[in-house]
């Protein structure tokens, strides 16, 4: 594929981080093959578009793309564009990366414990990056690492600011990494399941927080989640993932109104409700499809209750209404070539 000049970054109308038919293998059994498969979204400054799917459907693998940490040599970008700011990451060094990476684009990750050095204080693992990036001393980046703390309402700062990662509770722990994250100012902060081991209480208070954060900073933010309560919270826009592909992308507000994609309805049923009996809680059949036995045609067909004839073609991505799109020809009515 002819590449495209990259577009002027300071362009309004330019997306500040633009994925392009994104394709990313793992070696399995001697071949190949696809965990993120023909990926493409692009979002705007101040943005937050939610990625959605259930375990094992290729979210968290697409964000460690897009950072350029796909583990090697099991692991590699196999094609496409992932275009940061105009300027494409894919096939860059890795110094260059690395001056990229936590710099103009940032990434919380799901388990503050395990991502956290234990061994450092809060304070230095802040400092770490504005020392590295910004060229600060170690005196201005811990005066600067104090007010991301304050930023991210860690109470008493100063004083928890020589602090280990062990003396934070779980919410606290979340917010330094959110902390770390936004240490630099990036364009684009990654969030993979921020929220995913803390009560629902803290959990409100993270997402209220990166809300904040992000609008009063002018961040895009990928917002990677299975929680369809924290996308209606958070989200402009949607796009549901299942085995690698994209099968729905669309507002957040036409998603949960008119949802299209026969998996997007059934993760949408099996949402539980105080109206319904606990008996009555929708499920799933089957699981999602291993890597080296992907169906050639529709991906979901197998646990498709609308599953019918043309759903063992491959499907194609088609608009529903405008700035609504679908990967099910039963939805859309387009029909991919045999």
């Amino acid at each position: 594929m002819q590449d495209t000049p990259s577009p002027r970054p300071n362009d309004p109308a330019t997306p500040v981080l633009s994925v392009e038919g994104l394709r990313t293998e793992f070696r399995i059994g001697g071949a190949w093959r696809p965990a993120v498969d023909g990926v493409s979204f692009a979002l705007a400054r101040g943005e937050t578009l939610a990625l959605v799917g259930e375990s094992g459907c290729g979210k968290s693998i697409t964000s460690l793309s897009i950072m350029g940490l796909v583990p090697k040599p099991a692991g590699r970008i196999g094609g496409g564009h992932i275009r940061l700011e105009g300027q494409d990451l894919v096939g860059l060094d890795e110094p260059t990366l690395e001056r990229i990476r936590g710099n103009r684009i940032a990434m919380i990750f799901q388990e503050p414990m395990t991502s956290l050095n234990p061994v450092m204080t809060i304070g230095a693992q802040v400092a770490e990056s504005l020392m590295v990036h910004k060229g600060l001393s170690r005196r201005e980046a811990e005066r600067r690492a104090l007010g991301v703390l304050d930023e991210v309402k860690i109470p008493s700062a100063a004083r928890r600011l020589h602090d280990y990662p062990h003396q934070f509770s779980g919410g606290m722990r979340q917010r330094v990494m959110i902390a770390i994250a936004l240490a630099c100012e990036p364009a684009v902060l990654l969030a993979d399941e921020p929220t995913t081991a803390l009560d629902v209480t803290i959990q409100a208070q993270v997402l209220g927080l990166l809300g904040d954060l992000k609008d009063r900073h002018g961040m895009a933010m990928l917002f990677i989640t299975h929680n369809l309560g924290v996308v209606a919270q958070i989200a402009d826009r949607v796009a549901v993932m299942y085995a690698g592909q994209i099968v729905e992308q669309a507002p957040v507000g036409a998603v949960f109104a008119r949802p299209a994609h026969p998996y997007t309805r059934a993760l949408f049923a099996a949402i539980p409700r105080m109206d319904r009996d606990a008996q009555d809680l929708a499920a799933i059949p089957g699981r999602v499809p291993p890597l080296d036995a992907m169906p050639a045609g529709c991906r979901f067909a197998p646990r498709c209750p609308l599953a019918q004839a043309g759903c063992e073609l491959p499907q194609v991505l088609a608009p529903v209404e405008a700035g609504h799109a679908a990967r099910c020809h039963v939805a859309t009515g387009v029909r991919a070539a045999a």
